[in-house]
């Protein structure tokens, strides 16, 4: 078993390649390495920087390596194929170059603007399936990469209903899972039981927890999920709902060979509140055998 702990821009607080309101990008690479994380998500394409030279450069000092790259998508707009293609692009090409095999899929929430509208359509649904194969196809066979999605809270593959349908509706041969434990609870569903259910789809894990009681005071308010994540709903590893000791304990059983990439979203937040956390979540992970 070989578990590679990294982490992402989005545990800094980072969501856009350019907000005022974010971590420097020197400033965050220079807290991954402090924090004890040998790998980093790319994060927004155009926050860390776009020169692959000049980013396996800003890496190698460091000593850090890239797991991967997440691409946000309105997967729902009619043009969403033509658009998503233009993306990947660049971002393929940074990922072959610097020997990272995965880049991470997710619809993108900002474009629904009830929560009712995010829930496809018969059709919708049926062309975001499309969407997605052919993203992993092209990435598959003209890349050598493999497609990862992310459900993710307010997109429209967001319970575990719609994640059952996305793994009915596409290939496993192109699409795999990207498993957020944090988001899946959000949804009230199990998420030790998902995983233990569907791991054979599962190569890569987000590792985050979620507070119960900020989430149960949510959910009987009625509060806007972002407003909800700006409260602090995904908390510190040993500190929510999920015990990461039973998902170590699994993963060992399994010999698993892959990632978990440590996230904590906590968009905006001051510049010095993410080193702490990371460090306590890597210390977390320690103490596990990781």
């Amino acid at each position: 078993m070989t578990i590679h702990i990294g982490t992402a821009p989005d545990a800094w607080g980072v969501w856009y390649a350019d907000d005022p309101r974010q971590t420097p990008w020197e400033r965050y690479l220079d807290e991954v390495a402090q924090a004890g994380y040998g790998w980093t998500e790319l994060g927004p394409w155009g926050y860390l920087p776009t020169d692959r030279a000049r980013l396996a450069e800003a890496l190698a000092s460091r000593d850090l390596g890239l797991c991967g790259a997440a691409v946000v998508h309105p997967l729902a707009a009619p043009d969403a194929l033509e658009t998503l293609r233009a993306r990947l692009k660049p971002l393929c090409e940074t990922l072959v170059a610097t020997g990272t095999p995965w880049l991470l899929l997710m619809d993108d929430s900002d474009v629904y603007p009830t929560r009712q509208a995010r829930v496809a359509s018969p059709d919708t649904w049926r062309q975001m399936m499309g969407v997605i194969t052919e993203a992993g196809r092209v990435l598959a066979e003209d890349h050598g990469l493999r497609l990862l999605f992310h459900p993710h809270v307010g997109t429209a593959v967001e319970t575990e209903e719609e994640i059952l349908r996305l793994l009915a509706d596409t290939p496993a041969e192109f699409v795999q899972l990207c498993y957020d434990f944090g988001h899946h609870a959000y949804t009230g569903a199990d998420a030790l039981a998902f995983m233990r259910a569907h791991a054979d789809r599962i190569p890569y894990y987000h590792f985050k927890n979620m507070d119960g009681v900020l989430h149960a005071r949510a959910m009987a308010e009625e509060t806007p999920f972002m407003e909800v994540f700006q409260n602090g709903v995904m908390c510190e590893l040993d500190k929510g709902v999920m015990d990461f000791a039973e998902v170590v304990a699994f993963l060992r059983a399994r010999n698993f060979d892959g990632f978990a990439v440590v996230e904590q979203d906590m968009y905006p937040c001051p510049p010095e509140k993410p080193l702490p956390i990371a460090r306590h979540n890597r210390d977390v992970l320690r103490r596990l055998g990781l």
